[in-house]
């Protein structure tokens, strides 16, 4: 393929314009356009190392000791020589290697179009990945995300609108978010196939216990999505708690985070020792949902609150029969769920309303047990009503910046949209928030 560098000497145009500049004392604004700015150069100068990535991987596919590039400057593998010219790790060669491969994979076929029949679906998803890696959209790493995933679904038209949409959702979102995306895409497409993962995963379960020589203990598990929601549950409704106290009194709690989750875990443990001793009293439960369709079926995917992983209904329907696991099927009858003024804070069902339309922290996407139900409209200053179209999950540190710096908060057919002061935004354009911004399912 023909390499191209006219959007990286343009970004680099951009960036060397403001040579000699004092950065600690730009203006927020000028801060914030030297940030995209560099971060541009940088997806770009990825693009093309990407492609010569690609040619290295590529020339080292020699059979025989010496026979390719790689082994004739006396590397193992591809992944090693350009691990060495970028300075980063292996991982990292090989997401720029797969993303090269893409690129060169679609020219080659825009070269063929002539003499191909109509292009698959997935055929079609990969032209629309290269463009947006090659406009800076996505970077590697998440462009690797989509590559990688593409290798085990199949191929049809379903797949292609499930990672289209996910590709859509990606710019601007942090690699974890964009991980997050490609699961459910994953997930929905072959439920099948996300079942048999998901045994595996069951089968790779592992927890370790081992002495280190400063003489502390390291405890290392790894857990399938489903056995770690309840683990993630308590761990998280304690440490929330632990928190909220620490705000009423900073002085009740000095502990870190990681002191407080590790206590937990300690705790649960001389607890089950003797169980005739109370507990913390810090109580939770986990949230399963999925659609009555697929639950009587049996068939399709869902989700667990405060987990990245899609689960298939199946599972979903066997966690559902522990008592202190809530199925919420979408579909249904339901409670009353809103209150006017006869209440002043919302209800545990109203709650369970908001995390489903909210998936969390409608801002960050914090776990919904990090969060809790707040007024829109204030309950005693503008007397807002406890429901839910005044309701929003936020966390503590959302709610508080939201108050803040005065932004507002705009909810309409369960689309929340977050409106910055004129300070941040002149335009005041709304940002979409809540479940729509990170769940493809949303």
């Amino acid at each position: 393929m023909n390499l191209s560098t006219r959007s990286l000497r343009l970004a680099a145009v951009a960036v060397c314009a403001r040579e000699g500049i004092d950065v600690a004392g730009l203006p927020a604004p000028e801060l914030l356009d030297l940030s995209a700015d560099v971060a541009r150069l940088r997806r770009d100068a990825d693009v093309l190392m990407a492609q010569v990535a690609a040619e290295i991987d590529r020339r080292s596919a020699g059979v025989g000791v010496g026979a390719g590039l790689a082994s004739r400057q006396g590397f193992r593998t591809a992944g090693e020589l350009v691990a060495q010219a970028t300075g980063g790790t292996m991982a990292e060669a090989k997401r720029l290697m797969a993303t090269g491969g893409l690129l060169v994979e679609v020219d080659d076929d825009a070269a063929r179009e002539a003499a191909l029949p109509e292009p698959s679906p997935l055929a079609r998803f990969r032209v629309g990945l290269a463009a947006a890696v090659r406009e800076g959209q996505i970077g590697i790493d998440a462009a690797a995300l989509f590559t990688s995933a593409l290798a085990v679904v199949p191929d049809s038209e379903r797949t292609g609108r499930l990672f289209s949409k996910a590709l859509a959702q990606a710019p601007g979102l942090p690699l974890v978010k964009v991980r997050r995306l490609v699961w459910q895409a994953q997930a929905f497409a072959d439920p099948v196939a996300w079942g048999d993962r998901e045994e595996r995963q069951h089968e790779a379960r592992s927890l370790i216990v081992r002495d280190d020589t400063d003489g502390m203990v390291t405890v290392t598990a790894r857990l399938a999505p489903l056995a770690a929601a309840p683990v993630k549950a308590v761990l998280d409704a304690g440490l929330r708690w632990a928190l909220k106290a620490r705000r009423d009194d900073p002085s009740f709690d000095t502990r870190t985070p990681w002191q407080i989750k590790a206590d937990i875990l300690t705790d649960l443990c001389r607890h089950a020792l003797d169980c005739t001793q109370v507990t913390s009293g810090v109580k939770t439960t986990v949230v399963v949902r999925m659609t009555l369709a697929d639950l009587e079926s049996g068939c399709g995917v869902g989700e667990i609150d405060g987990m990245a992983q899609p689960v298939t209904v199946g599972a979903l329907r066997q966690a559902a029969a522990d008592a202190e696991i809530i199925p919420v099927v979408l579909g249904g009858k339901s409670e009353v769920l809103d209150w006017g003024r006869a209440r002043r804070l919302f209800t545990p069902v109203q709650r369970l309303a908001l995390v489903e339309r909210d998936g969390g922290c409608a801002w960050c996407n914090a776990p919904p047990s990090w969060c809790e139900a707040h007024h829109i409209r204030w309950w005693e200053r503008d007397t807002g009503p406890t429901d839910l179209d005044n309701g929003v999950l936020m966390c503590a540190r959302c709610h508080h910046r939201i108050h803040r710096d005065g932004w507002d908060i705009d909810i309409k057919d369960h689309d929340i949209r977050f409106i910055p002061p004129a300070s941040i935004d002149p335009n005041r354009t709304p940002r979409i928030g809540g479940r729509q911004h990170y769940n493809l399912a949303a």
